[in-house]
């Protein structure tokens, strides 16, 4: 009994064997464990290191967004250090602010899909530009929840850079900086879209460079070159705004010129351009000259396709160079005459004021209380000895475009100012001259002095002159305008407002600007008798002259009827062809002694 206990307690040499087997199977786990572990743990280190000395910049923040871990990287690319950027927000935080619709693009995506990235734009604290792409992914544990989030921040300011340069090659022209064939082809289809839309018109200009080649071949490509260069920034001198000057190749230009008003204004810059072409281009200390030969084309009235305007001013320019080049024409007949009839206007008016062919007519104006004649408006003539009487509305624009309306416009002052003195010198009475201005008299620095020196020289009192100005003419130059009429009027000239009615902010003008006088334009007069709205716009606008203390001035009265009827309205004056007609100032002084009581 006492052997077979034994023998139970006592392991078996199997027995043995097995607790040692599993005992070093244990051990062998535990080693590899402990190895895995210790190759975990280098695995680790030298990730933290490899990620520390990567050129790329990581950031690593806590589930707050606030930074835990940055590497050198980062450090150089912010230029902060690891301590000013450990605990806080990360700085790239507030560059993505800057850009508020990327900002809440980012939030949205973070959001949505748990990462965003995108490339921006910076300012670094000495003032640099650079340019960064980054990267930001939110990170979960095991148990689902938001733990980290990542961010890989690299410099891409170089190739933001070269691709700019790329771009940039791609679209202007390397020798004067001006758009090339291929930018000018797409701002011209997207002006072209734009216009179809605004249902507005578009010039375009073919300049071809006259004479370039005999100066290339004579002085060599160099300073071929700097013909292009200084030519190039010549017509772009020569443009508004919103123009686009291209050059296509060798010695072509073009000019887009969009929003066009009118058709007859494109000759304005066209001009410009040829005579800035005339001045000697100095290359090397040698003068060179050339000139230009410049083809016109209008959309739509021409064509609506980009190639095809193209090929339209391709071919007015040619015309252009078969009459003599240095000139513009036309692609449409038509408008060639129109302009061929300008510049014979421009051409005659140069001399014009020198040969006295220039001279003022009068029409009076009827006070319908007192029934006396108290007022007059000088009208400017032009007798040309080339194309005879020719209507103030075909050269004055004219004058206003050569600047000469300043010179003119200050000598119809003089005049008028002599005649009303000779009609108070002839025992005539005081009759208010009214004289119209120009936009261009009244953005003059000199005028008010002008204007100054002719009272004083004609002895008349400020009070006795009235300056027409219109509605489109103060829109053009408010600020300006303001100031200048403001020092008129404090000089005690009276201000009148012609055509009235026919703009677009007519009271916002009277509040704002010193006016005197309201003159209702021949339009609604016209119909006054016929058309009740027209009736109706008439006596509003007396009403209101009234209530505000203005003279109001009905101008166009041509039958009994109208005069009548304004009479009953109680407008203050009148005038039109039923009283007089615009007269020479000797007639209407025989006019005035005829109706004098």
């Amino acid at each position: 009994m006492r052997s077979n206990s034994t023998s139970e307690a006592t392991p078996s040499i199997v027995e043995l064997n097995q607790l040692e087997r599993l005992l070093a199977e244990k051990t062998d786990a535990l080693s590899q464990a402990l190895m895995q572990q210790r190759e975990a743990e280098g695995q680790l280190r030298l990730l933290v290191e490899v990620i520390r000395h990567l050129s790329i910049g990581v950031v690593i923040m806590d589930a707050d967004f606030c930074v835990t871990s940055v590497n050198d990287a980062y450090c150089a690319i912010s230029g902060k250090s690891e301590e000013e950027i450990l605990g806080k927000r990360p700085p790239f935080e507030d560059l993505i602010k800057e850009y508020p619709e990327v900002y809440d693009a980012a939030q949205k995506s973070m959001r949505l899909n748990g990462a965003w990235e995108s490339e921006l734009w910076g300012k670094s604290d000495c003032g640099e530009k650079f340019a960064i792409h980054i990267s930001i992914t939110s990170i979960i544990d095991q148990t689902g929840r938001l733990s980290q989030y990542g961010a890989i921040i690299s410099d891409v300011t170089q190739r933001k850079k070269d691709e700019e340069h790329i771009r940039y090659q791609a679209n202007f022209d390397t020798l004067t900086g001006l758009p090339n064939r291929a930018l000018f082809v797409d701002r011209l289809e997207q002006s072209l879209a734009a216009m179809a839309r605004a249902d507005s018109k578009l010039a375009l200009l073919f300049i071809d460079l006259d004479g370039f080649k005999l100066v290339n071949d004579t002085l060599g490509h160099d300073k071929g070159d700097d013909l292009l260069n200084e030519a190039g920034r010549r017509i772009a001198s020569c443009t508004r705004g919103g123009d686009t000057v291209a050059r296509l190749g060798g010695d072509e230009f073009t000019v887009i010129m969009p929003n066009l008003h009118d058709a007859r204004d494109a000759p304005v810059v066209a001009q410009r351009i040829l005579d800035a072409l005339t001045a000697p281009f100095v290359l090397d200390g040698t003068e060179s000259f050339v000139s230009g030969s410049i083809g016109i084309t209008i959309f739509p009235d021409d064509a609506k396709l980009s190639g095809d305007l193209l090929k339209n001013a391709d071919a007015a320019m040619y015309r252009a160079k078969e009459l003599g080049k240095a000139n513009y024409q036309f692609f449409t007949a038509d408008l060639n005459e129109q302009v061929v009839e300008r510049l014979s206007i421009k051409n005659g008016l140069i001399k014009a004021l020198e040969r006295k062919e220039f001279d003022l007519y009068y029409q009076p104006k009827l006070s319908l209380r007192s029934g006396n004649f108290e007022g007059v408006e000088a009208l400017m003539r032009w007798d040309s000895p080339d194309l005879g009487m020719v209507s103030p509305a075909r050269f004055i624009p004219v004058l206003e475009e050569t600047g000469m309306v300043v010179e003119v416009g200050a000598w119809a002052i003089q005049i008028a100012c002599a005649q009303h003195q000779k009609w108070v010198d002839a025992g005539l009475g005081q009759k208010r001259m009214a004289v119209n201005l120009s936009a261009r008299q009244l953005r003059e620095m000199s005028f008010v002095s002008v204007l100054q020196d002719i009272l004083q020289e004609s002895n008349m009192s400020p009070e006795w002159l009235e300056i027409e100005i219109t509605e489109s003419m103060l829109m053009s130059d408010t600020e300006s305008a303001i100031s200048s009429l403001n020092v008129l009027h404090d000089m005690g000239i009276h201000v009148a407002m012609d055509d009235f009615g026919t703009g677009y902010s007519s009271l916002s003008y009277l509040k704002r600007f010193p006016i005197d006088t309201i003159k209702i334009d021949q339009a609604f007069v016209a119909e006054i008798t016929s058309k009740s709205d027209d009736a109706e716009i008439i006596r509003t606008i007396i009403n209101m002259g009234k209530t505000l203390r203005r003279q109001v001035v009905a101008e166009g009265v041509e039958t009994e009827a109208q005069l009548a009827l304004l009479k009953e309205y109680g407008c203050d004056q009148v005038q039109g062809y039923l009283l007089s007609r615009p007269v020479p100032g000797d007639a209407l002084t025989e006019f005035f002694r005829a109706h004098t009581d």
